[in-house]
């Protein structure tokens, strides 16, 4: 096979992949929290039967999670949370370990549980927050939860918990299928001092539609481009089989 049919080859393959993370980011522009993911091409050098590089072509390759904070939009609702620049909730995934996360939108199980959206639990610092029915909740910048009564005396406060917050380097987490980010060592990292929690208020997504859409075209054209390479070198393969069976 010609090197230049198996550059083109795969830098059509791999212009589909990074639209299909490029997609996937568009597709989560209204998810709560959510932190897009970043793509770009890196360049691998061909081999020729001497050792020597003949061709270069492009992979698609996860550079990374670009974890800038999305806006914040005030909700009023009790159990939704945002977090400031730093930080993340600890849950419980489906193996009962910790994963983290920046969506907020949390609520109640019907146990008073506190769980995030999709019903996992809200780790607390010293265990999962359980909210009673009849009080007031107020939630603090330090994650702190109390309960308030709704009628006299209203000096009755309980502590009722706090929200593990939990602050790791951004380079040591790993986005999962499930949208949850985890330590490569999956090892539960330690409630963090100055994480910042905002009550009625929720964190959007940090995907721009605007930017989006642009790598959508980018790649549609890189795509048509590489295509239409292909479609050359064939015909070109199939004009020299021609002269060659006549000579």
């Amino acid at each position: 096979m010609d090197h230049a049919l198996w550059v083109a080859m795969t830098a059509a393959r791999n212009t589909t992949l990074q639209e299909a993370a490029n997609a996937n980011n568009l597709a989560n522009t209204g998810t709560t929290g959510f932190k897009a993911a970043l793509h770009a091409f890196r360049t691998v050098p061909t081999e020729g039967g001497s050792a020597l590089p003949t061709r270069v072509y492009s992979v698609d390759s996860t550079a990374a999670i670009d974890f800038r904070q999305g806006s914040v939009n005030t909700t009023g609702g009790t159990f939704d949370l945002a977090l400031g620049s730093l930080g993340f909730f600890a849950v419980q995934d489906v193996d009962g370990r910790e994963a983290y996360t920046r969506a907020g939108d949390f609520s109640l199980r019907g146990d008073g549980t506190l769980v995030d959206r999709q019903g996992r639990i809200v780790i607390g610092e010293n265990g999962p927050i359980v909210m009673p029915a009849d009080r007031k909740i107020e939630i603090g910048q330090d994650g702190t939860v109390s309960a308030l009564p709704q009628t006299a005396p209203f000096n009755e406060i309980a502590i009722l918990g706090r929200i593990k917050l939990v602050n790791p380097e951004p380079r040591t987490l790993s986005r999962g299928a499930d949208g949850l980010f985890r330590t490569f060592d999956r090892q539960a990292q330690p409630a963090a001092a100055g994480v910042e929690v905002r009550q009625g208020a929720l964190e959007s997504s940090n995907v721009s539609p605007v930017d989006g859409m642009m790598t959508t075209i980018r790649n549609a054209r890189a795509f048509d481009l590489n295509m239409q390479l292909i479609q050359r070198l064939n015909t070109g393969a199939e004009s020299t089989a021609r002269l060659l069976n006549i000579a």
